[in-house]
């Protein structure tokens, strides 16, 4: 199928957008056997080779037919900031004239992909940049595709671990039929080939497509953005608990089997949620739930009047939940500097 962001310019299919049998179809349709699907996929997507000419276990006539049919263009990369950690944020352009942003942040021993799954967001979380944007559309599969083929030609030459966390810009379960095929294209040994065990999906708490995605997807790991353990405390920063209850979600966590650790993201606000009282409600919310928790002070954005707490503020927080048996970690984001922290993506 044509992707229907890529209709007005061209009739060609964006190879980005197609999942492997939709390839095939496509091939068989311009005359190409169908085993050429292999090659293709091993060149783009595993090798991140994007022109024809370095398809060397494909025909000339081959690749022409391919160059003349579809279009293997990856979205176009704006602009770039890096900061002192290396840090590197991505603004991206889409088709339509939209704008996302992604992040490759290096770690210890690998890299972290984050990458957005819609433009804008539907949810206003009152701390977030992005839901501040409002929503404006989806990403198609290709656009989730894209950003990181992006990240990894950055990378040239690098062939260690890379996690991708679903944590840029957007709701990625509200966008989960998107989610699901590019995810079955990043994990396939005949696409992209990257291990469900290196995927994150965060989540506000779409409980339907949660679901969803624990079925399809059994292994790869689930971050859940709590931010408080009381459900009216956590209305006023989330409006999305009004639809979505949290006792729905916490039950649902506690009741199902699964082989990874959830983990619970609490961004932890100055003076709204980050009282000692706060993480007693946290620690007795998640009691029996196997589960790491993430506090992530607070990063500034422009439109709301919140602030960050203290380090000794943050540090009793942390203290009080691993004194009752909680791993806890503490992610003081990179990226501040260059706006690409946890909430600060908004498409600039």
């Amino acid at each position: 199928m044509l992707s229907p962001l890529r209709k007005n310019q061209s009739d060609m299919e964006w190879f980005f957008d197609l999942s492997h049998d939709e390839l095939k179809e496509c091939l068989k349709n311009i005359g190409v056997k169908e085993f050429v699907s292999i090659q293709l996929s091993s060149w783009i997507l595993a090798k991140n080779v994007l022109d024809p000419a370095g398809w060397r276990n494909i025909s000339s006539e081959n690749r022409k037919r391919l160059s003349e049919n579809i279009d293997f263009t990856l979205n176009k990369v704006i602009r770039t900031d890096s900061d002192p950690s290396a840090t590197r944020k991505f603004l991206i352009g889409l088709n339509d004239g939209n704008r996302i942003e992604s992040v490759l942040i290096p770690e210890k021993n690998h890299y972290t992909f984050c990458v957005s799954s819609q433009v804008g967001c539907a949810l206003g979380c009152r701390f977030c940049a992005t839901g501040n944007l409002g929503f404006k559309r989806d990403l198609s599969a290709g656009e989730i595709i894209s950003q990181v083929l992006i990240m990894k030609r950055e990378l040239s030459g690098y062939t260690g671990k890379i996690n991708l966390v679903f944590m840029g810009m957007g709701e990625p379960l509200l966008n989960y039929v998107n989610l699901k095929k590019a995810l079955g294209r990043l994990t396939d040994d005949k696409g992209v080939a990257i291990s469900p065990r290196r995927i994150t999906v965060s989540t506000a708490g779409i409980l339907k497509n949660l679901r969803k995605l624990e079925s399809d997807f059994p292994n790869i790991k689930i971050s859940f953005s709590l931010n408080s353990a009381d459900n009216t405390q956590r209305l006023k920063l989330m409006p999305v608990a009004k639809k979505e209850s949290l006792d729905s979600i916490i039950e649902y966590f506690r009741a199902t089997r699964r082989r990874h650790r959830i983990t619970f993201e609490y961004v932890l606000i100055d003076g709204i949620n980050d009282s000692l009282a706060d993480a007693d409600k946290v620690a007795r919310l998640l009691k029996s739930i196997p589960s790491k928790i993430n506090l992530i002070p607070y990063n500034p954005v422009g439109f709301a009047d919140f602030s960050t707490p203290s380090v000794s503020r943050v540090d009793g927080f942390a203290e009080f939940l691993a004194q009752r048996g909680y791993t806890v970690m503490v992610r003081w984001s990179k990226g501040k500097d260059i706006r690409s922290a946890c909430g600060q993506l908004a498409g600039e």
